[in-house]
């Protein structure tokens, strides 16, 4: 399978010639826009990408600091925060499936009511964090921005899939992770220098990025005005549970998506106590090591797009699926931290790959009328990777802790195991989802 389209699928929507959006000259691509003509318009796409990853960065690396001061209890802290991958079972569902039965005709179109009402909540949220006088307030700013995040995500990501070829779909969610990496890394990076000048700067800085992001959706959304867009049917819309239920397809990309996030999730929560507690090294090596994932995932983004242009999407996932899981499982053989420095990069490349293209897979293989529902279902399957991952890594890391083998570490060698087998195992279902 191939990312391009065939003869049997409804062709790009056509715009017509000379009519553009806004000053900006955004252009409705066609089957025969390059993707060089296409930049303007997936920046301008993206920029919303941008915002919600600086945005959620915030909440989720500083967040803590605000909430334990109102609590005093880590393991309140640590459920309200991670409360995330809840939210991400249930809300993406409604948003992106309502976003598929919306008229086209709706003033702003289909997805952008769902845009328009979670940009505020994640914002008003964010902002209102820092000023909650008790943890029972603090705990409902943090509701408050994810019900607005989940709001938001799928039916602004279902935009990519009603404006772009599905040529294009790969190369696009290349851009849009080269942006979310920025997000995060910028957020990163200045949260600190703003927490230490205003212990609420970053969180009101951070509501302002995300609404200057989402108004720069303003030129596209001229854009889809123009563009006639297909007019959903009602009759067979398609819910994200039918969805679900009646498309192999779609199941088996669930499955694996799913394994990829409980992979991804068990990384980040444990990846800094591996280095800290489990080979006694510093935090500062550890933030070393996460610099090196960093760099690896800005090279390996764009370099997703370009294969997958050229060998399709499920061939280029399934070769770098093999060589994350592989990597990842050698890990739990290392006694110090070089080999890792030597191995971390090779993978941490292919996982970048890996990680940029489930969103395009999902678009291609769901029907033209549910590319909302589709990119619920997304989010449905990394919330429950979001929430089996950590759980079941710590699991493991505290009862490998007793294993003669891998008391060097602790057993926290044990989560390169955890992590790396998902992945693997992902192998068989994308041979399974390429078959079928």
């Amino acid at each position: 399978m191939t990312s391009g389209t065939t003869a049997s699928e409804p062709a790009a929507p056509t715009f017509p010639a000379g009519r553009r959006a806004g000053r900006f000259r955004l252009e409705l691509p066609t089957e025969q826009t390059s993707s060089h003509d296409a930049r303007p318009l997936l920046l301008t796409l993206g920029l919303p990408t941008f915002g919600l990853a600086f945005a959620i960065t915030v909440l989720t690396t500083y967040g803590p600091t605000i909430l334990l001061s109102l609590t005093h209890s880590p393991a309140k802290v640590g459920a309200l925060i991670g409360g995330e991958g809840a939210f991400a079972l249930v809300i993406p569902l409604i948003s992106g499936a309502l976003s598929d039965r919306l008229p086209s005709s709706t003033p702003s179109g289909r997805r952008m009511p769902f845009v328009f009402v979670g940009a505020p909540l994640c914002g008003g949220g964010l902002a209102l964090l820092p000023f909650a006088p008790d943890v029972q307030l603090g705990g409902l700013t943090v509701l408050v921005f994810f019900v607005g995040y989940y709001l938001y995500y799928p039916p602004y990501r279902a935009i990519y899939a009603d404006l772009l070829p599905k040529r294009m779909l790969a190369r696009a969610q290349a851009s849009q992770a080269l942006l979310r990496g920025a997000g995060l890394g910028i957020a990163l990076v200045t949260g600190g220098l703003l927490l230490s000048v205003w212990t609420a700067l970053p969180f009101v800085v951070g509501a302002a990025v995300l609404g200057a992001a989402t108004l720069a959706l303003k030129p596209v959304l001229r854009l889809q005005k123009h563009c006639g867009d297909r007019e959903p049917d009602h009759e067979s819309g398609t819910s994200t549970r039918e969805l679900f239920l009646e498309n192999r397809k779609l199941q088996l990309f669930s499955a694996a998506n799913a394994l990829w996030e409980f992979s991804f999730a068990g990384l980040k929560v444990f990846i800094v106590l591996y280095v800290t507690k489990g080979l006694g090294q510093s935090s500062r090596l550890a933030s070393a090591v996460i610099a090196v994932v960093a760099v690896a995932y800005i090279v390996g983004a764009p370099i997703a797009g370009r294969l997958a242009d050229r060998f399709g999407i499920i061939p280029v996932m399934a070769w770098s699926a093999g060589v994350y899981g592989a990597v990842l499982s050698l890990g739990v053989l290392a006694r110090t931290v070089t080999p890792m420095l030597v191995l971390l990069p090779v993978g941490a490349i292919a996982g970048a790959i890996l990680m940029t293209l489930p969103q395009a897979l999902a678009f291609t293989l769901a029907p033209d009328s549910a590319q909302g529902a589709a990119a619920g279902l997304v989010d449905f399957s990394r919330g429950i990777g979001v929430v089996l991952g950590p759980v079941l890594v710590g699991a493991a890391v505290t009862g490998a802790s007793s294993f003669w083998f891998l008391a060097h570490t602790h057993g926290y060698a044990m989560m390169w195991l955890v992590i790396g087998l998902p992945n693997l195992l992902s192998l068989g279902l994308l041979r399974r989802l390429r078959n079928a």
